[in-house]
């Protein structure tokens, strides 16, 4: 819905073309309320405290397989979302909600790391620890700078990897050890 209403914006021809969309310019109060609605559902997806409880409770029921494809790949939809869409089509609305973004990001650390050390489940525990993790490519992506951002896209292919690495090692040694 939101893409549409941004492609019918200010033109006589509705437009998909992402560079078009890019190089248009909206009113600041229109960037920020489609920055906020695009921000709540890429936040889901990321995930963001406080719509991270989804996560734990997946990864923990979930088969070691499907936890592999979901912290490896599908949770860096969100924060290619919020790269791609929201800082490049909203550049202004960014910048005003960049400090936020920082400020939740520090706490998502802190609070995801200190909730994975009380959980008994072992993937509930990476579970939380990559909500944590989550929170360092929140900050790059609120940093507005090339250093944050590019730290922020390193830091989301190195968790694809090492979040894919180890729910399949808890997923095989449950398996040994369990049958």
């Amino acid at each position: 819905m939101g893409v549409l209403a941004i492609s019918l914006y200010g033109s006589t021809e509705p437009t998909f073309n992402f560079e078009i969309l890019a190089n248009q310019c909206y009113p600041v109060a229109l960037e920020i309320i489609f920055y906020i609605g695009f921000f709540i559902a890429f936040a889901v997806k990321l995930p963001i405290i406080p719509l991270h409880t989804w996560l734990p409770d997946t990864h923990g029921e979930a088969h070691y397989s499907t936890c592999m494809l979901l912290a490896g790949i599908l949770l860096k939809m969100g924060a290619y979302g919020l790269v791609r869409i929201n800082m490049e089509l909203f550049p202004h609305a960014h910048s005003i909600f960049s400090p936020w973004l920082i400020i939740i990001g520090a706490t998502q650390i802190i609070y995801a790391a200190s909730t994975s050390l009380g959980q008994r489940n072992l993937k509930k525990r990476i579970a939380y620890s990559s909500v944590s993790h989550m929170g360092f490519i929140i900050i790059g992506i609120g940093s507005i700078t090339d250093m944050g951002l590019n730290g922020a896209l390193l830091q989301i292919i190195s968790h694809g990897f090492i979040g894919a690495a180890l729910f399949f090692l808890a997923g095989t040694t449950y398996d040994r050890n369990c049958t």
